[in-house]
């Protein structure tokens, strides 16, 4: 058993409550170990549900008669060996018991209806914003992703009560920020007065320099630490290497936590994996519950494809959907993007989706698009060439406009086309700290917002590198 499956139980159980057992969690756990160990016959309990735990038994229930009939007769000896094997240790030996869904009233905590009326685009909260299309229900569970939904949704329903802080991790492209953003709408829209702070590690790095520079340190920390019911922060990982900032991130979670506000981190490593945190950060980091969102497996994938075709209201053969998803990258992101392209190229040359479209857009993207293609290195040297430049002097000392904007541009570009940490970055430009990197990338942002065009040479560039990277999608 995992050592996330066996902290998990044990979190509630520390309030001396069985009743505090999370069922969803728990049930979860169940559909995972089986679908890991049991892939043959999955597919019989992808609507169970742990409805009940009592003194003497655990009541599942499933959609509909036969298939409870069917595991009662046939998986019962599985069902029982998998359940006792994740939580025997905390709950004690049960009787299991299968109904349908209809024989049974179901007790599982629901979602109140919305307060304030759902918007799909942005939604400015106390600090920050929402992406108002980002919500548990436009969320397409599957084997990879459904513990990390299931908690996340458990505290949205109750902020701080549990799993604080949840900290979910997982690489680019999985559906974290997704989660995030699920769990602030739903918060607000239970309550449209809730004081809702969500941002970026580099945003709320940006404000701490930004209030020391103008002597408003006090304001930034009421703001945080006394006016925030829920703290959304996406990509911890990023103030690495900034002590100045993690100590304010440190006072303030503490002060969050002891007043019972709720705390959800996104990263792309599990808090023991985190280089570059403060080890007072990182054990704060694992007091609640950390959970990892995988890529998502075939059959998965083609489940999301199948909510993409209903939204934008196209008709497929599930064959193309499949074709699609075995030829598309590995996360949810790539996935998207491959899928787009397709619909896009249907559209534009008036023809059906099929195979040969399919394998024509797979060839256009996908051979060059492996992760590790686009390098620092590679995005000094086209941008040298762009510029006149040479890559020597972008990554040298030398402060001429002639090489300063080159070499923002460059810094910019690896900040959005690469993996590479901000202390990586800084130091392929010559041993440059984590702030010039940021105020590089702060400086282009605000050129690209004052000057849209396609005719802009940095989007030029940034065109430039797309095609490089095989039609990759970025943040």
């Amino acid at each position: 058993m995992s050592e996330d499956k066996k902290a998990l139980p044990a979190l509630d159980l520390e309030h001396g409550d069985k009743d505090l057992i999370d069922n969803n969690i728990l049930g979860a756990m169940v559909l995972d170990s089986i679908g890991e160990n049991y892939p043959g016959i999955k597919q019989f309990f992808n609507t169970l549900k742990l409805l009940e735990i009592s003194e003497k038994e655990a009541i599942f229930v499933v959609s509909d008669e036969m298939t409870a009939e069917w595991i009662n007769n046939h998986y019962m000896h599985i069902l029982e060996k998998v359940f006792f094997e994740e939580s025997e240790e905390h709950i004690g030996t049960k009787k299991l018991v299968v109904k349908a869904q209809e024989e049974s009233q179901l007790k599982t905590t629901t979602i109140k209806k919305s307060r304030v009326k759902q918007e799909d685009g942005p939604i400015n909260v106390k600090i920050g914003t929402l992406n108002g299309k980002q919500r548990f229900s436009t969320f397409v569970k599957g084997a990879s992703n459904t513990l990390a939904a299931i908690a996340a949704e458990r505290v949205a329903e109750k902020p701080g009560q549990t799993y604080n802080p949840l900290f979910v991790y997982g690489r680019t492209g999985l559906g974290k920020t997704h989660l995030l953003n699920a769990v602030g709408n739903t918060v607000l829209d239970h309550d449209e007065g809730a004081r809702i702070c969500s941002l970026s590690a580099e945003h709320f790095t940006n404000k701490v320099i930004s209030s020391i520079r103008s002597g408003k340190q006090t304001e930034l920390r009421d703001a945080f630490r006394f006016n925030c019911d829920v703290l959304l922060i996406d990509d911890i990982q990023f103030l690495a290497g900034k002590e100045g900032t993690q100590q304010e991130f440190f006072h303030t979670f503490n002060n969050l936590y002891d007043n019972n506000k709720q705390i959800v981190l996104t990263s792309d490593k599990p808090p023991h994996q985190l280089s570059g945190i403060q080890e007072r950060l990182i054990g704060r980091f694992e007091w609640g519950f950390a959970v990892e969102v995988l890529p998502p497996d075939l059959e998965h994938r083609v489940a999301i494809l199948q909510t993409k075709a209903k939204n934008l209201g196209v008709v497929l053969d599930e064959n193309i959907l499949f074709i699609i998803a075995e030829n598309s990258g590995g996360s949810v992101r790539e996935l998207e993007g491959f899928f787009n392209n397709v619909v896009g190229q249907s559209t534009m040359l008036g023809v059906p989706i099929d195979k040969n479209l399919v394998m024509d857009v797979s060839s256009r993207l996908m051979n060059n698009s492996a992760p590790d293609q686009i390098t620092v290195e590679l995005i000094q040297k086209e941008v040298a060439t762009f510029y006149g430049t040479t890559v020597q002097d972008i990554c040298s000392k030398k402060r001429t406009r002639g090489v300063v904007r080159p070499r923002q541009v460059a810094i910019y570009l690896s900040r959005m086309f690469t993996d590479n940490s901000l202390l990586d970055i800084g130091r392929k430009f010559g041993g440059r700290d984590h702030s010039t990197v940021l105020h590089s990338v702060a400086t282009i942002e605000d050129l690209l917002a004052k000057n849209p065009s396609q005719e802009n040479p940095i989007r030029i560039l940034q065109s430039k590198m797309r095609k490089l990277a095989g039609g990759k999608l970025v943040d």
